[in-house]
């Protein structure tokens, strides 16, 4: 048997890949975004980034068990919400999200996971799928959703490529409906599609919001910034603006699941 310290010793060996890249990517993040966002104070920029590393440290770990559960995330009776990913993550960024929907009555939640590295018509083609098979299993005629970050391309993607009459109302978070600022590699063939000024977006920039949507966004998002870069009611949806709270942590936060429960909510 091992001793306790060597078991000791390869948790942590196991541990310090990902507590330096949780570290990297708040880093750099929050320093890049300095110029793209209003000036605030350090501590608040301080306080900001401590909390995306926290919520960094408690979802990336469950990532590997994620895509194996949580398919179907909250329990309910009302219309179905399929929850979509961002770029590098799983559903498992949606468990506060489920719980608010869950409590309140909103669902069942059911949770997608896409190969994130692939391009955005091939995951909402993808989205398509997962959609069919939920209105069967559930008998419902229309689903909504509620997308973060890459997942509101791919969401906006299926709605007008398939799915427009299938949905009821979408909620996009933290999505770069302009596109990322960030001019660094992009692993993936998805990076080109999400660049600002890219010809795929420019070319779905005029396109008007198939079904009443909501786009939920940060004053100060570490990942997807300028603010403007997210919104939607130049495209016919509505906007809601959230302060200071970072890309992963915005999904956290107790107002954003008030947002999106009283969105959805029947009426």
């Amino acid at each position: 048997m091992p001793s306790r310290e060597l078991l000791a010793l390869a948790a942590a060996v196991a541990v310090l890949p990902l507590t330096v890249g949780i570290l990297v990517y708040v880093l750099a993040s929050f320093a890049l975004m300095r110029a793209h966002v209003e000036r605030r104070p350090g501590w608040a920029h301080l306080r900001e980034a401590l909390r995306e590393i926290a919520w960094a440290a408690v979802t990336q770990p469950l990532l590997p068990i994620f895509y194996f559960v949580g398919r179907r995330m909250a329990s309910g009776t009302g219309t179905p919400v399929v929850a979509i990913h961002g770029y590098s993550q799983n559903r498992v960024d949606f468990l506060r999200i489920a719980r608010a929907c869950g409590r309140a009555g909103v669902g069942p939640v059911y949770g997608f996971n896409y190969p994130w590295f692939s391009t955005v018509p091939s995951n909402a083609r993808r989205l398509a799928r997962f959609v069919d098979q939920v209105r069967r299993e559930t008998g419902a005629s229309q689903v909504d959703l509620v997308a973060h970050s890459l997942g509101g391309l791919v969401s906006l993607e299926y709605m007008h490529e398939a799915g427009a009459g299938q949905v009821r109302r979408l909620v996009t978070i933290a999505s770069p409906h302009a596109g990322v600022a960030y001019r660094g590699p992009i692993v993936g063939s998805v990076g080109p599609q999400m660049r600002a000024g890219s010809s795929f977006l420019v070319e779905r920039a005029s396109r008007t919001v198939p079904a009443p949507s909501l786009s939920i966004y940060s004053s100060h998002d570490n990942v997807v910034h300028p603010p403007a870069t997210s919104t939607l009611a130049r495209r016919g949806g509505r906007d809601h603006r959230v302060s200071d709270v970072g890309h992963l942590a915005i999904l956290f936060d107790p107002r954003v699941a008030e947002a999106v429960v009283a969105f959805l909510a029947p009426a």
